[in-house]
């Protein structure tokens, strides 16, 4: 079987030389885009002694597609006099200059360490659809090898939905952390790659059969669409140009909101009037948080008052005090909540913020990004496509329940628990 280059791979081609740093190939199945991406990869290791890597975030996925399916096809079909060394405990193939293709998962702690213990030249990040957004900035923290290649990262998708943060990075070129406009935005550029573009190298059969998919499945699959729909934004009511205008802190009590986790640590803070919500600061600790942390640095903003947060804070840590006492140490009012379900929670923020009773600062970016963002999946909130959300909205979600909670009618039912 011979590979033949379409136009549309012609084109990435140019786009794969181009001064990006940071290319998304993007489409339909079978389109060629992890193809295209393993070529590049090759080509870069042949040029100078370095190392590269696709990534994936499930090894026996990557294992299954790009090591015993794709990567042998790109050498067969496209550098079939180029001899490799194939190491197939480690999973990396060697090459004659001394280079290295390393393929790996981010699901296996101990692979993963061993992996992200080495800097590399190219970083390829298979199917993000399944990553979150901190997990690649991790490993891009890697991509820093010392020799004369300019440093690339890849990615490819089938497109998800326009709530995932690829979307958000190579269409919308915003920050996904905070929703910022990106620095050098020229730095990530994308194409959309579908299967009527690689016809050439494709069983008439197989589209067809993308053809006949549900449209949802067929507008991700066969057109490379990103969604307008997911599981269904968890916080509708959300709307930027209502809810985010300059807050000034008042007289009166100051309540910070906490949602207690390790990494990150968050609190909202606010002032209610009986009416609405003020939100006019957040606190946000990435690092190996905790409690006295977070403490620590609402003492040092001045905002000792009254604290509502996650009831679980009652329970006795390892330390030997539990969450409450430990504020309670710090000087704050701890008030005893009880958690609703989580369902109730959510649909208390979306009844206020439809009432326009909450009002944020525009500074509390990571508060904003989060309910834009925030999704249902599986009637849950989704808590692992990107594993940063969720987290302050819950803090938020605490105090309002606590302040303004949502009237119940008796024998009410919820679907969603908490």
């Amino acid at each position: 079987m011979d590979f033949k280059k379409t136009p549309k791979q012609i084109e990435a081609t140019k786009l794969l030389g181009s001064s990006a740093k940071h290319v998304l190939l993007a489409g339909g199945s079978r389109s060629g885009k992890t193809f295209k991406l393993v070529r590049a990869i090759i080509i870069r290791a042949c040029k100078t002694q370095s190392r590269h890597i696709s990534l994936r975030k499930h090894f026996n996925s990557i294992k299954t597609s790009l090591w015993h399916e794709t990567l042998p096809a790109v050498l067969n079909l496209c550098f079939p006099d180029l001899p490799v060394k194939w190491n197939r405990s480690d999973y990396y193939i060697t090459f004659p200059n001394g280079s290295e293709y390393w393929v790996g998962g981010l699901d296996d702690q101990k692979r993963a360490e061993k992996i992200l213990g080495k800097e590399y030249s190219t970083i390829h990040f298979n199917e993000i659809s399944e990553l979150d957004f901190s997990s690649v900035q991790l490993a891009l923290t890697r991509l820093a090898q010392k020799n004369d290649l300019y440093k690339r990262a890849y990615y490819d998708c089938n497109p998800p939905p326009k709530s995932h943060w690829a979307y958000w990075q190579f269409i919308k070129r915003l920050n996904p952390a905070d929703n910022e406009p990106i620095l050098n935005p020229d730095n990530y550029q994308h194409m959309i790659m579908n299967p009527k573009d690689n016809m050439d190298n494709l069983d008439e059969e197989y589209l067809a059969m993308l053809e006949a998919l549900p449209e949802k499945e067929r507008n991700r699959f066969l057109n490379g669409e990103f969604s307008d729909v997911d599981d269904g934004a968890a916080y509708y009511s959300f709307n930027r140009d209502n809810h985010v205008k300059k807050v000034n802190r008042a007289p009166g009590t100051v309540f910070s909101f906490l949602d207690f986790n390790v990494s990150p640590g968050v609190a909202v803070i606010a002032q209610f009037d009986g009416d609405r919500f003020y939100i006019f600061d957040e606190i946000w600790i990435d690092d190996n948080s905790d409690t006295y942390k977070i403490a620590a640095e609402l003492k040092k903003r001045g905002y000792i008052g009254d604290a509502i947060c996650d009831s679980t804070g009652a329970n006795r840590k390892t330390s030997g005090k539990t969450d409450y006492g430990i504020l309670r140490e710090y000087g704050f009012n701890v008030l005893k909540t009880r958690n609703p379900f989580q369902n109730d929670r959510v649909n208390n923020l979306n009844r206020l913020l439809a009432n326009d009773k909450i009002i944020i600062d525009p500074k509390c970016k990571k508060l904003i990004n989060d309910l834009e963002k925030v999704s249902w999946k599986d009637n849950l909130l989704d808590q692992k496509t990107d594993k940063s959300l969720t987290h302050i909205t819950d803090a938020l979600g605490y105090g309002c329940w606590k302040l303004a909670p949502l009237s119940m009618q008796k024998g009410s039912a919820t679907v969603r628990q908490y």
